[in-house]
């Protein structure tokens, strides 16, 4: 029913806007760009929004380059998707200001805290990634894909997924990635750019983060600290504190791994568990969100304070 209305809107409207939530990442970069070549190729006049700066590692996604700022923009699309957005505050100001003014709306997501803020939401909690329930959506309404837009939800599956690795994965995550390879896709430029392209500014800075590793609950637990000062010293981006939370995640003993990110006006939490822990439940202390596996929140604390509280509610998930 959802992507009935879904197709209707992209046959009704003329102009149509895309964009995900601040601090992009593989799922939310691979989705709106594989929306944005389908849709192209569909015929539409659709607009890439990114408001934000673009991690290293997606930058060789197809069409990312034909992206603009939301100030470039008019108010009043036909229609505005966001994707791999739980929450309508997720989005820049920018970007939230032309969705509200959109004559229509739709939202595309895997979150469980899906607030449902569109006209059409169409919201599998259980896919493994955004990239797997847009490819099931564009597939029903048989808009098709082309080798852009196939890349692009490779790489969104295989980024959520930890390279198909973390047990949200499910049959139909392996059958879709079947699918998309036969567009003749490059999955070993998907792999490198993903995995095995780490900076020598990135490895400074996971170096620096590591070391400030604390260990508790028997080595379950295990915390790091970076700051702003830092990632200047590295002379890294913002975005090479990414990956530094799996990075502890990985050590034998730890299922919890925490990254405490200090900025100017707060603090940006990261969690991640390995087998057991629900890391939504420590989140979600914060007001934030996100899954079993990985979630974040932002907490307006000093960082000794917030790692205090961090660490009560993280010993607490294991009893």
């Amino acid at each position: 029913m959802e992507t009935t209305k879904f197709k209707k809107l992209i046959d009704d409207s003329k102009i149509i806007y895309i964009a995900s939530h601040l601090n992009p990442d593989g799922d939310n970069l691979g989705s709106i760009t594989g929306m944005y070549s389908a849709l192209v190729e569909y015929g539409k006049c659709v607009h890439l929004i990114i408001d934000d700066e673009v991690p290293v590692a997606e930058r060789f996604l197809p069409n990312i380059d034909k992206s603009v700022n939301s100030s470039t923009l008019t108010k009043n699309p036909d229609l505005f998707i966001t994707l791999d957005c739980a929450d309508i505050d997720r989005l820049s100001l920018g970007s939230k200001e032309l969705f509200l003014s959109a004559k229509n709306t739709i939202n595309i997501d895997h979150h469980s805290t899906n607030t449902m803020f569109a006209d059409v939401n169409i919201v599998d909690t259980k896919s493994p990634a955004t990239g797997e329930t847009l490819f099931g959506t564009l597939k029903e309404a048989n808009i098709p894909l082309n080798k852009d837009s196939a890349t692009s939800l490779y790489t969104a599956i295989s980024s959520d997924t930890g390279s198909f690795k973390y047990d949200s994965v499910r049959k139909s995550t392996f059958l879709i990635a079947a699918e998309l390879l036969d567009f003749n896709i490059n999955i070993n430029e998907v792999a490198v750019n993903l995995y095995q392209n780490r900076s020598l500014a990135k490895t400074n800075l996971l170096i620096k983060a590591m070391n400030t590793l604390e260990l508790y609950f028997d080595g379950k637990i295990g915390i790091v600290c970076i700051t702003d000062k830092d990632i200047e010293e590295c002379n890294a981006d913002k975005s090479d504190a990414d990956g530094i939370v799996e990075f502890v995640r990985d050590i034998d003993t730890v299922e919890l791994a925490i990254l405490l990110k200090e900025k100017s006006d707060c603090v940006r939490l990261s969690t991640r568990s390995k087998s057991y822990i629900d890391v939504t439940k420590i989140a979600g202390k914060f007001n934030g969100g996100g899954h079993v596996r990985a979630s974040g929140a932002t907490i307006n604390l000093p960082i000794n304070k917030a790692k205090e509280e961090v660490l009560k509610h993280s010993l607490e998930a294991f009893k």
